[in-house]
Parts: C-alpha cells; structure tokens; sequence
C-alpha cells in the first residue's frame, strides 16, 4: 500500500462505509431476528449470550420478543454504554444485561449459556478464532450457536480489502474459513444461510427497496470531498487530495454493488465436551 493510501479516512467517510456495508445486514432487520428466534429457540429461562452486541439491537430484541435472559457483550465502553442508555429508557426494561469485555477473552464460566450469537464486531477481535473459541467455550453442550458475519466477496481484489478493513473497523473473512474456525472450536452440524441479498425470508420487493435506499446514499457530499482534500492536502499536496477523492469514490461505488461483500447466517450445534 503507497504512502498516499495511508492518509487517516475521514470520519463521515468511515461512518457512510459502515452504513452501506453493515446497513444491507440491519435493513433485513425484522426477518433475520425471526430466524434467530428459530434457530436458537429462546424462551424465558434461558440464557443467551450475544457477542458484539454493539449498541445493543440484536440483544435487545431478542429480550422484549422472547422473555429469554440476554447478555450482551462487547469490547467498546462507548457502545456499551449507548446499549444501557436505550435500555434504561423503556418504562419496564427487558431481562437484558450488558458488560463489556473483550471478545477473545469473555468473562464468563463454560457452558453457562443455553445458545451464543456472534455478530459483525466479532470480526474486529484482535483474534477472531479465538473469539469464535470463546463464543463456543461458554455455550452448553448441544446448544446452538449462530455468527451473523460479513464475508469476502472474490470480486473485490487485495488492494481494496485493506481499504475497506480500515474503514469498517473489522475485517471479513471467507466463509471457509468462518466454518473452520467454528470446527476447530468442536462445533457440528454446520449450516449456512446466505443473507447478503436479503435472506431467505425477505421478500424480492423488500429486498430490492432496500439495496436501492443504501446504493442513493453511497455518494460523497461536498462537505465530506471537501474533508478528504483537506486531509490529503495537508499531509501530501494538492495532487494526492485528488486523488484521495476519487479513491474514496471508487471505493464506495464498488461497495454499492450487491454482492461487493456478502453477510452470511452461520449457525451450528457445540458438540459435547471433549475429552481430557
């Protein structure tokens, strides 16, 4: 990578990435949380850990729709403490608790939680293996445990991957390897749902509604071309703050196609505990 692809992104640059790439994942919204529900079969008594849970979407649906104890974790104090601030805010909270800690070293016992979800934040651990091990490691024996992960498309070469990886904060990887990664951790019975066109459950006239709504807003305001220049200039010249915009804007048009980066429903049953 040249010296010129080092320039620091600007924050609404980051934030816009975020949204076209992550937004395709939270537009399906209703329906891949329906299928979470099926998969994981939550009910009051249990206990469900989410890991990444960011600002607490996930956790705090699966909380106020199926009476089950939620846990959320993630390693951010800031998101942490957004997922609180919505959580304070309904009159009669929802059986919902959040920490925060590191993903790759989750501070619970083994085998406390009936089923695990990993979503996207995992895939900004310092060591995803290890965070999926982890994931694994407190799940009962027998219980379900489902990644909501976003994954490498081939159409998108090496050189932006890198681009990308800095302005999504988190790093995808093959499905391949996502379904190694929960094999080594002692999980069988793998199975994949592909969500990156809306999943299974979302309707074509949805789906195709809302990768429209995401492609109009993956474009550069002014003041956000204006921001890049002004980064650029300052570091390298007038002749780099160009070409900085046009990166940016490549980068995001190559973002806006539908299967630029594919989001993928993983889900499997830890097997009993291995011997010693």
């Amino acid at each position: 990578m040249s010296d010129s692809e080092r320039v620091p992104p600007v924050p609404a640059v980051l934030r816009l990435v975020q949204m076209v790439v992550l937004g395709r994942w939270r537009a399906t919204g209703e329906d891949i949380y329906r299928e979470l529900v099926h998969l994981l079969e939550p009910a009051p008594g249990k206990e469900i850990l989410v890991s990444g849970c960011g600002e607490g979407v996930t956790a705090e649906w699966l909380a106020r729709r199926t009476g089950a104890a939620i846990t959320g974790v993630d390693p951010s104090p800031e998101r942490i403490a957004r997922a609180e601030a919505r959580r304070r805010a309904v009159v009669i909270p929802p059986p919902l608790t959040y920490q925060q800690a590191s993903l790759d070293d989750l501070p619970h016992e083994n085998e406390v939680f009936d089923a695990s979800v990993g979503e996207p934040v995992l895939a900004a651990a310092a060591d995803p293996e290890r965070a999926v091990a982890e994931l694994v490691r407190v799940t009962k024996p027998m219980g379900p445990i489902v990644l909501l992960q976003p994954t490498w498309s081939s159409d998108i070469a090496m050189g932006a991957r890198e681009l990308l990886v800095e302005r999504l904060g988190l790093r995808p990887h093959l499905l391949v390897e996502w379904k190694q990664m929960l094999r080594d951790a002692g999980v069988v019975d793998i199975q994949v749902q592909d969500w990156t066109s809306g999943g299974p459950g979302t309707s074509a006239t949805r789906a195709t509604g809302s990768r429209a709504a995401l492609e109009a807003k993956a474009k550069l305001t002014w003041q956000q071309k204006m921001q890049i220049v002004g980064r650029a200039w300052r570091r390298w010249g007038w002749r780099e703050a160009r070409t900085a915009v046009e990166r940016e804007t490549t980068l995001l048009k190559e973002l806006s196609r539908e299967r630029a980066i594919g989001f993928q429903l993983i889900k499997g049953v830890k097997w009993h505990a291995r011997s010693a």
